[in-house]
């Protein structure tokens, strides 16, 4: 069975980020292995995920499919995305003439959630999931809790997922005091909200007008001030170009990751580190064309999986050190 592999410092907040997502497999005990936690997995995670035997709990785990016509359970995904009172739907062609029926089991079976909503992918300019709500109020206006941080989004407004949470802790815990943080992709800001909390400098931009009403609520949220946290309505196309010197970048565009790679790195100060997001076909090394790329002002120190992403491919992360000149 697949497992989440995670320091014993994180197991907590990697529990808590698995809950939320629907995969953490509650049949199955979590186990130790050295400095680590092995948390088991009943659908898709970002991270070190590992093949081990499972431990069998003493009860039987609760599995909002069992509400439905036997015919229906093999169609129903056990995993989704939780965000406060919504829960997120992906479902197969198969499943989705099914779809209100499916929500409606879900809602039912899980006493918090107010809001289903199907998800048919992430569209437009801004990257924002259309998102049909199919069960419950029509409210996706969600309050989510994350490794100890508190965000509020539209989520018809602004792209945001909890299957990065596992991803935003590691990148906080690389931040040193001081560091000057970028996010040219902010949206909602979790990624820089998370790195302002860690004690970084941060400025964090997004061409999407509706970002910068969530990203500085989400500044307020979490007590952040304007001291180290600077929010600009602005394109990455515009903006990169005129900064530099930064030590840290987060590159989080996965469709276009390769056109904003030149500018990202000059952005970035020799030394500094950059955290490129790009999609890569499972089984695939993604690090020659972006080595490429690079010549020799930066290496490819690291490359991970987020999680996948469809059936044959995978959201990765390439953390990058720029080079000396």
């Amino acid at each position: 069975m697949k497992h989440l592999r995670v320091s014993c410092r994180e197991a907590e907040a990697a529990r808590h980020a698995l809950e939320r997502s629907g995969v953490l497999h509650s049949a199955y005990l979590p186990q130790r292995e050295g400095d680590s936690v092995l948390w088991p997995l009943c659908g898709a995670a970002d991270g070190d995920v590992v093949e081990r035997e499972p431990r069998q709990c003493q009860r039987p785990a609760g599995d909002y499919r069992q509400q439905l016509p036997s015919t229906l359970r093999r169609l129903a995904p056990r995993g989704f995305d939780l965000l406060g009172h919504a829960a997120i739907l992906r479902l197969s062609d198969e499943a989705e003439p099914h779809a209100i029926l499916i929500a409606e089991a879900l809602l039912a079976s899980h006493g918090q959630l107010r809001t289903v909503a199907l998800d048919s992918g992430v569209d437009g300019r801004w990257r924002v999931r259309a998102l049909r709500v199919i069960a419950g109020e029509d409210d996706l206006v969600v309050h989510h809790r994350e490794n100890g941080l508190r965000f509020e989004v539209d989520l018809r407004q602004v792209f945001f997922s909890p299957r990065l949470a596992t991803e935003r802790a590691r990148i906080a815990a690389l931040v040193r005091p001081g560091e000057r943080f970028l996010d040219p992709f902010a949206g909602a800001a979790p990624f820089a909200v998370s790195a302002a909390a860690a004690g970084a400098q941060v400025l964090a931009a997004d061409g999407n007008p509706a970002a910068q009403r969530w990203a500085e609520r989400n500044s307020a949220l979490n007590n952040l001030s304007s001291e180290n946290f600077e929010f600009h309505i602005a394109l990455a196309e515009t903006l990169l170009p005129s900064l530099r010197d930064f030590d840290r970048v987060v590159l989080n565009h996965p469709t276009a990751h390769l056109n904003y790679l030149e500018p990202a790195l000059a952005a970035t100060r020799p030394g500094g580190s950059l955290h490129l997001y790009l999609l890569a076909n499972r089984g695939e090394d993604a690090t020659a064309e972006t080595a490429a790329a690079l010549v020799e002002r930066g290496r490819v120190e690291a490359q991970r999986l987020v999680h996948p992403f469809s059936p044959g491919r995978e959201l990765r992360v390439l953390d990058i050190r720029r080079g000396s000149s």
